[in-house]
């Protein structure tokens, strides 16, 4: 997701008490609220791009979309909802009443043992349970990626292959990230 340099956000960075902790949950970033290591052979993932465009932003996307994939120990599952196309990144939508995933699904996801969990929302839960399911995943060795760029999720196959960059500091708890589609 592409920030330019005078988007509000960086005012409410500025204006944060932990102004360096808070930079690194701008924009495209992996939670790690316990400062785990991601284990560097998450960078290569198969990557399963699940259109969740039917879900308005108030229902919580479950189970059923994915009951039809063939999701592999390792992949990178991304949640395509356009919340873009509704709500500027940042705005009161964007981060308070942003798409979520149920704990149903979260939980499977762990059990096939994913990689990553990507969206291209704020979180894959909202409000207090935000960090409760970063935890939960990152507990697991499954990391949650958040504000995938809508722009770039809308025209790729379900299955594609993705290089992931991110650089570890130990006083972050959100690592901006760049991904790659091959």
């Amino acid at each position: 997701m592409k920030i330019l340099d005078n988007d509000k956000v960086w005012d409410f960075v500025r204006n944060n008490e932990n102004p360096l902790m808070m930079s690194g949950h701008i924009g495209t970033h992996i939670d790690i609220y316990n400062k785990s290591d991601i284990p560097q052979e998450y960078i290569e993932r198969r990557g399963i791009v699940i259109d969740c465009r039917e879900y308005n932003h108030d229902q919580e996307i479950g189970i059923e979309v994915i009951k039809n994939l063939k999701i592999k120990k390792g992949d990178f599952v991304i949640f395509f909802t356009d919340i873009q196309k509704l709500s500027k990144y940042g705005d009161e939508i964007y981060i308070k009443e942003h798409h979520q995933l149920t704990w149903e699904l979260i939980e499977k996801l762990l059990e096939l043992q994913v990689s990553f969990i990507g969206i291209d929302c704020a979180g894959i839960r909202r409000g207090k349970e935000h960090i409760k399911a970063d935890k939960k995943c990152e507990e697991r060795k499954s990391f949650v990626i958040e504000n995938l760029d809508s722009n770039s999720l809308k025209d790729l196959n379900q299955v594609v292959s993705t290089f992931i960059v991110w650089h570890r500091t130990p006083l972050l708890t959100g690592l901006p990230v760049r991904i790659f589609i091959k």
